[in-house]
Parts: structure tokens; sequence; C-alpha cells
């Protein structure tokens, strides 16, 4: 490490304690906030990982299944009237099986040509996916509720909602389920084996196209069930899958592209950066008095600055090289 780096480091640090000293509570607040976003990224990004680190696949209409899955939801929650428990596990069942049709009739058809041309179907299916719900369900945002996941929670200085608890309880299970999946089984262990070498591993009686198409159902499942519990706590609107989808990009990069840890380290770097850094700005300018450092819409940019640092540090990313699914 060069002693610039150790000195943006050590200021960062004492920007850092700063904001504590001055705002603990506010700190608190949107420091939980930035991991629970952070953990929607996550989920995300790991689907998205999946696919790409282990099939080649750069399949742009993930975030379409993540906005489809917070639909799905609305639709058996506010419009079906049963409980969200059933849209928690309804859903995502929903999306992981349109994404087994996506990869089985149309991308499967795509392995081995260029991913550009991955690349641009996905990219057309999600554009197809959006108008299909401006269709059905409108532009405006709606929401739905999320029984007792409503009800706050105390946490040492300050309170969080019971849904933000449980996103994060799902999604630390979920990472752990997949990194088991991935590292610890025979699945696992012949998916790896079948990107590394695809005619050896069917030749000792692997069915590769079936296993990929069922880790397409888990990456799409993934995204769908991240979808159910941002709906659930802040709502949905047909915007959502084109906003989601670019930070999760900003995420992977950040991470390493293909990484496993790298989408769970960037995902929450990204999130608590998007919540801290506004706070920590409104702190800075109201204890030097300097007005202008607290930058309105500054949260927009905060994602592209922090993988702007990231490659200028580790131009593979944070991951990029240790990760085990390269």
């Amino acid at each position: 490490m060069t002693t610039t780096w150790r000195v943006i480091y050590a200021l960062l640090g004492l920007w850092v304690l700063l904001t504590i000293a001055v705002k603990p509570g506010l700190f608190a607040t949107q420091l939980i906030s930035g991991l629970v976003y952070g953990m929607i990224l996550v989920m995300i990004a790991l689907g998205l990982t999946l696919i790409l680190g282990l099939m080649g696949v750069i399949n742009f209409a993930h975030g379409a299944f993540f906005m489809l899955g917070a639909y799905l939801a609305y639709a058996i929650v506010a419009q079906s009237g049963l409980s969200i428990w059933i849209a928690l596990i309804a859903a995502p069942i929903g999306v992981g099986v349109l994404g087994v049709l996506v990869e089985r009739f149309l991308l499967r058809r795509l392995y081995g040509t260029e991913p550009i041309n991955g690349l641009l179907l996905t990219f057309g299916l999600a554009l197809m996916i959006e108008e299909s719900i401006r269709f059905i369900w409108g532009s405006s945002p709606m929401s739905y509720s999320a029984d007792i996941l409503t009800e706050p929670v105390p946490l040492l200085v300050t309170q969080i909602a019971g849904i933000r608890v449980f996103t994060t309880i799902v999604g630390i299970i979920s990472v752990t389920a997949i990194y088991l999946l991935i590292v610890r089984t025979d699945f696992g262990l012949s998916i790896r084996a079948g990107v590394q070498d695809p005619e050896m591993t069917e030749l000792v009686g692997e069915n590769l196209p079936i296993k990929f198409t069922f880790l397409f159902f888990i990456g799409s499942a993934l995204a769908g069930l991240a979808g159910v519990l941002r709906g659930a706590e802040t709502g949905i609107d047909p915007g959502m899958a084109s906003l989601f989808i670019i930070l999760v990009f900003v995420v992977i990069v950040v991470g390493g592209i293909g990484s496993f840890f790298g989408s769970v380290a960037g995902g929450l770097l990204i999130g608590t950066a998007m919540f801290l850094v506004p706070t920590m700005l409104n702190t800075l300018a109201t204890t030097t008095g300097i007005s202008w450092i607290n930058l309105q819409g500054v949260r927009r940019v905060v994602p592209f600055v922090v993988m702007i640092v990231v490659l200028l540090a580790r131009p593979r990313g944070l991951f990029g090289e240790e990760g085990f699914l390269e």
C-alpha cells in the first residue's frame, strides 16, 4: 500500500469518527439502511454472477426479473388478498420458471456465439417485460403490505423496520445456501467442472444442459425474491428494473467480474456508501460551516465514484483474481 492510500484511509477514518461523534443516531440509522439496501444488491448480483461467471451469459434482463418478482408479489398480496408469506415463495418460483423458459428456448441457441448476441437478446427481453408490466399494472407507483414485518425493531440507538431485519436474514441465508451449493455439493462440483471442460464432464455422465438450466432457475428466482422484499419495503414502480440493473453491474465490476465474494463485498460496500456519504457530507458541512459541501443528490453518483476509486486501486475489482468462480 502506498503512502498516498494510507493518508486517504486515515482521513476517511477520521471523517467516519467525526460523524459518529456528532450524529450517532443518524449514523447508525443510515448504516443499517445502507446494509439492508446493500443486501438487496447482493441478492440480485449473486444471481447475475452465477449466470455470468459459470455460463458466460450477460443477462441484461436480470433487472426485469427482479422487478417482475415485486409485481407478482403485488398481484398475490394486494390484488388477491393473500399473505406476504405466499408471495415470498410463489413469486420467486414464477420468476425462476420464466428464467428457465428464457434459457431453454432463447439463450441456449446462442451458447458458443459472441457475448454481444446474448446481451442484445436479454436487453430486448428486458424492454418487453417492462412494457408488459406497464400494460398490465400501469406506470403509477404501488405498494403492498408485509403483514407483521412492518413492526419496528429496537436496535441500540435506533429502530429498524421489521421488513429490513427480515430482508437481512433472508439475504444472509441466501448467500450461505448458494455458497454451500456451489462449493460443497456434487452439483456445484459438476457445474464448475463443466465450465472448465464441458466435453470431458459430459463423457463421465453429467447432464450439463439440465444443470445449467437449474442454475439459471436459481439465479432468476433469487432476483425475484429480492424484488418481493424490496417491493414490500419501499413499494414498486416500472422504473425499478433499470435503476437496479445499472447498480448491480457497478457492484459486479467493483467486486470483480465473476467473483462470488466480490458480489457480496461489492453490494454491501455500494449500499453502505450510498447511505453514509450524504450523512458524512452533511456532518462535515455542519461542523465546518461550509454549506456547499452538503451536496444535494450526491447519493446517485456515489456508486460510480466508488467504482472509479476501486478500479484505480485494483483494476480487476476487489476479488477479481481470487473469486472461486474464475
